[in-house]
């Protein structure tokens, strides 16, 4: 039987600090040659009312645990300006006001679909996890002061996973709309134990801080280069937070992939997603190092307490969210599922075919 798991099982069964745990090997298995990964691919499609329809699938495989993930989403978005500055939000388009994005996992042995997952709050944890990684890796250990840009649903997951990876003592948190800013600092506070503040004035955020964290859905950079500060640690969910002069100041720039993902655009169309970010010249393409690299020791990271390093997601050097994440993801959580008896079984004869492909 096909297992089948909504995003309120997905998430009573998996924790931050699994999340992590289990990344951090798949990254592993990944820079050893033991993992493949396809990078991920995004088709652009004139829509309706100024948006377009996205369509975005990545997948890979994970030997060790004999398993394949494709993870796909069918999105309608839109491009818009606000508080000054260019946003993508994706729209809840579908029936109910929803939106649609799977995990699809199956066996390597027997070609079989094992489960498929909503992708909702798997994605945010797999992404706070990754970037606390990143952290794990490239930030001073003593790290304990961290920025906030963002308030919303995936600054969330970033605090759960920089205060895994370190002994957080305070926060300090900026978006453009005050409600949101505070309302996120009470309820993190209340979530993490650890005082956060939610300040006026985005220049607040970067003084005096070990860590900054850009997660925000801005096309239009929210951090000026010019307040980092020796020592410093950066982690960017997507180059369109950043600015040239962030790049320019960063002695080490990880990504999860140096292979870029691709854009197919229908004729005629030019979202500002197809292409966004900060310039990279020449000097800064050597600072690039995957994270697989770092965390297995091929690569060299941080070699200075006084170097400022730099964890980007798309547009800052390589691929974004990467198929093998969600093969590791997907199959810790299966794993979990079928221990508890959770989700809902369907026939599996139901994707078998008895006719040759």
């Amino acid at each position: 039987m096909t297992l089948m798991l909504n995003n309120q099982e997905v998430e009573s069964l998996l924790a931050m600090p699994e999340y992590v745990a289990v990344l951090e090997e798949a990254f592993a298995d990944l820079a050893r040659g033991y993992a493949v990964n396809r990078p991920r691919s995004h088709t652009y499609v004139p829509g309706d009312g100024g948006t377009h329809y996205l369509f975005k699938s990545m997948d890979g495989a994970w030997p060790r645990h004999g398993v394949h993930a494709l993870r796909l989403s069918s999105d309608v978005v839109r491009e818009r300006v606000s508080d000054g500055r260019l946003r993508r939000e994706k729209l809840p388009a579908a029936p109910g006001g929803k939106w649609v994005g799977l995990v699809l996992l199956f066996s390597m042995r027997t070609g079989e679909p094992l489960a498929i997952l909503q992708d909702g709050y798997l994605q945010r944890m797999r992404v706070g996890a990754t970037s606390a990684l990143a952290a794990k890796y490239l930030s001073r250990p003593e790290s304990a002061a961290l920025g906030m840009y963002g308030s919303g649903w995936q600054a969330g997951a970033q605090l759960m996973g920089l205060c895994h990876v370190r002994s957080v003592a305070s926060v300090r948190v900026y978006s453009p709309s005050r409600e949101n800013r505070e309302r996120f600092a009470r309820d993190m506070t209340r979530l993490l134990g650890v005082p956060v503040t939610a300040v006026d004035e985005p220049r607040r955020v970067a003084e005096g801080v070990d860590i900054l964290v850009c997660a925000t859905n801005s096309l239009a950079p929210v951090l000026d280069g010019r307040w980092l500060e020796p020592g410093m640690h950066v982690n960017s969910l997507q180059g369109g937070e950043l600015d040239d002069a962030v790049i320019q100041a960063s002695d080490v720039i990880a990504v999860r992939s140096l292979v870029r993902s691709s854009h197919h655009p229908a004729a005629g169309l030019a979202p500002a997603e197809v292409y966004k970010g900060p310039r990279f010249r020449l000097e800064d393409e050597a600072k690039l190092r995957e994270l697989g690299a770092l965390i297995v020791g091929e690569a060299a990271g941080r070699t200075s307490p006084r170097q400022i390093t730099l964890f980007g997601g798309s547009g800052t050097g390589g691929s974004s969210g990467l198929g093998i994440q969600f093969a590791a993801v997907a199959h810790r959580i299966y794993e979990k599922a079928r221990a508890a008896g959770a989700g809902r079984e369907i026939p599996t004869e139901w994707f078998l075919e008895d006719v040759h492909p």
